[in-house]
């Protein structure tokens, strides 16, 4: 069995670079700080051994590898419904099991209730999925918009491209919190640290 290390993590990092491309530059700049929390939660993971991904606490079926798969899936989901550019198949294959749906009632197509969460990945393969979700699917999705304050009603919510931008960033947070959780109550502590609280300005 590995050795269980404490990690001291990667700085929180506020100097950040818009991608290129896009037709709204604020969008550019809000899409670069959902890359920046994405990026902390795969140096929460990148050391970390199956064993520890498939961890699940007491009274609780998540695993860090389960909340990984799940942030995936919920940008693509996110990004699917704001645009209406469809999630390649075999991307949206690999992110499905995220869904959550093994936890209460399962929606049509989903996992059924009581199914463990998936394990087996490699700490590599769940931030490769999260890249490609993010690089290839939800960045060139999103790269065409004009306007984040258009409102859009679909399947009973209404939403914006701002609003959804926020809940994406307030999605990787939370969950970024409890990947921490698990890796302690595992038993390898995480220590956050920042840089200098210093943004670009908008440009």
């Amino acid at each position: 069995m590995k050795e269980k290390q404490d990690k001291i993590g990667r700085k929180r990092r506020y100097t950040l670079e818009p991608p290129a491309g896009f037709a709204n530059r604020e969008l550019a700049h809000s899409v670069a700080q959902l890359q920046e929390l994405a990026e902390r939660v795969y140096d929460q993971i990148v050391d970390l051994a199956g064993e520890a991904l498939d961890f699940t606490a007491r009274d609780t079926p998540l695993s860090i590898s389960m909340l990984v798969l799940h942030m995936a899936w919920a940008e693509a989901r996110w990004v699917q419904r704001l645009t209406g550019v469809e999630i390649p198949d075999p991307l949206r294959r690999e992110i499905e099991k995220g869904s959550l749906s093994n936890i209460g009632g399962a929606p049509p197509g989903g996992a059924p209730p009581g199914e463990p969460p998936p394990s087996g990945y490699a700490a590599s393969k769940l931030i490769e999925l999260c890249r490609q979700v993010q690089r290839d699917y939800a960045q060139p999705a999103l790269s065409d918009i004009k306007d984040m304050d258009t409102v859009v009603t679909k399947d009973g919510q209404t939403f914006s491209v701002r609003g959804v931008i926020g809940q994406l960033a307030w999605h990787w947070i939370y969950h970024s919190g409890q990947i921490g959780l698990l890796r302690l109550i595992w038993g390898s502590d995480y220590q956050w640290r920042s840089e200098d609280i210093v943004t670009l300005p908008p440009r």
